[in-house]
């Protein structure tokens, strides 16, 4: 009877082994599958909420506060254009007062002149003065006044060197919209990325750690009923406990990386969003995150020329040409002064003119003047020329490093796809042996120090190719970031 009792304890323990080593080793199966999702944000269960890296991304373009201040760099930059173009506006100016020295002498002024910038530097002006009073009649002169540049502000000026930069610098607001943009969807990305990371390690540990629990559980019973071995129970109490740390230490990252993700979430109306808590990150935006390296390579190195498009690459080009108007209208202001300047003046009424009037007075005039030593001028020259050949020397490195480095990190990207496709060939391998040694254990060739040995080989291969699947992704949003690709989609 003793002995077979003891053979029936043992038959159970050898069953309860197998079930509890096979619930593993589908449970294993299914972690290793790992999860999806379709497109969108859609309720897989009661409880699970799976938001799509895509629509996050379009919810941030929509509706964040940075990206809503940086579209405003355009409208910003149109409106300097309009103010600039503002110089070149004709003006108009009106005054008339009356005047009283005395009871009986009064006289009555006005004056009206209409100046008319032209483009070509200098302006045209026109007048019209009128008085009248108790002991004069009134009179009216009209007069035509210009005055042209021969030397400086002929080829350029103040009026027209503001407005010049102002045209260019519609690209710097769009190069500053874009740096903005690219640098919010880095953020965003990169931080789903690591949402995704931390939920599929949790749910690796978490059912690997339910697992140890109920053959620690099992086990134990058996070593109270007498047919159990205390160093088998102790080890999957051990086991157990090490998966228990793991997985509160992922559930927390996983928590955290849902907190952060909500600090870029906004609705419409401008108030701060945060995904529920049993929402979820999904694969296929990783897959999205694949395709655009993929799609940003063709774009950039399928060409014989390599186009640049990284935003601030874009503002040292601008910043380069803004200083070279500013450096073109430091050399003509050493120039001297010399204008042509005429005058038109006629008495009377323009309305009728008297064409033999002798009052008539018109001429052409030169005025000419200039410094003696223009060591101001000459010092803002020099410093302008010299500020003007740092910039190029470092827009050339730039543009050395933009070469270099996109080559480099797209390889980085490659190299680092390559190691992750090998982990996961690794994780399936430890899942071959810990199958291998389930069916040994079942037959009772090994003990269970070897088969929790192999599962938690499983369990490190399984969270190592994890995270090189993370670090393939950071690496390709590296990428996607240093090209300027990010602000594009």
């Amino acid at each position: 009877m003793i002995k077979s009792s003891q053979s029936y304890l043992l038959q159970a323990l050898y069953s309860l082994r197998s079930t509890i080593l096979c619930m593993g080793f589908c449970a294993i199966s299914f972690s290793l599958m790992g999860t999806g999702g379709a497109k969108g944000v859609s309720n897989n269960s009661d409880t699970n909420i799976t938001i799509q890296l895509y629509d996050v991304v379009s919810q941030v373009l929509a509706y964040h506060p940075s990206i809503k201040e940086a579209k405003l760099n355009r409208p910003i930059a149109d409106a300097n254009l309009m103010a600039s173009r503002g110089a070149f506006d004709p003006s108009i100016a009106f005054v008339r007062g009356d005047n009283i020295s005395t009871k009986d002498n009064q006289y009555q002024s006005q004056s009206v002149d209409l100046n008319v910038p032209l483009y070509t530097g200098g302006n045209i002006k026109l007048g019209n003065r009128s008085y009248g009073g108790s002991y004069f009649s009134e009179t009216e002169n009209n007069f035509i006044e210009t005055e042209i540049p021969l030397l400086k502000n002929l080829i350029t000026d103040y009026r027209r060197t503001t407005l010049a930069k102002a045209k260019i610098n519609l690209g710097m607001g769009e190069a500053f919209r874009d740096q903005m943009v690219n640098d919010v969807i880095y953020a965003v990305v990169l931080t789903y990325s690591e949402w995704f990371l931390a939920y599929e390690s949790a749910n690796r540990v978490s059912e690997v750690a339910a697992l140890a629990k109920q053959r620690q559980l099992g086990l134990r019973q058996f070593l109270i009923s007498g047919a159990g071995n205390a160093v088998d129970t102790m080890e999957t109490f051990v086991q157990w406990q090490q998966y228990e740390a793991k997985r509160r230490l992922y559930e927390w990252k996983t928590e955290k990386q849902r907190l952060l993700l909500s600090m870029y979430l906004w609705d419409e109306n401008g108030n701060p969003m945060e995904p529920a808590t049993q929402s979820r990150p999904s694969s296929m935006g990783m897959d999205w995150i694949d395709s655009l390296v993929q799609e940003a390579h063709s774009f950039l190195f399928s060409r014989d020329s390599i186009p640049i498009i990284q935003p601030s690459i874009q503002m040292s080009r601008i910043k380069l040409q803004s200083s070279k108007l500013d450096f073109q209208l430091t050399k003509n202001q050493m120039l001297p002064n010399l204008d042509l300047k005429y005058r038109y003046y006629q008495p009377g009424n323009l309305s009728n003119p008297n064409p033999i009037n002798i009052n008539e007075t018109y001429g052409f005039g030169l005025s000419f003047q200039t410094g003696l030593f223009l060591r101001q001028q000459r010092g803002q020259y020099n410093m302008m020329k010299y500020g003007i050949a740092q910039q190029e020397l470092n827009l050339q490195n730039k543009l050395r490093n933009y070469q270099v480095k996109s080559g480099a990190l797209y390889k980085e990207y490659a190299i680092i796809s390559e190691q992750s496709k090998q982990w996961n060939s690794v994780a399936e391998n430890q899942w071959k042996l810990y199958s291998m040694e389930k069916q040994r254990l079942e037959a009772g060739d090994v003990n269970f120090f070897i088969l929790n040995t192999r599962e938690i080989r499983l369990l490190d291969a399984q969270l190592t190719a994890l995270d090189y699947g993370f670090q393939r992704q950071e690496s390709g949003i590296n990428y996607l970031y240093y090209l300027g690709w990010l602000r594009m989609r």
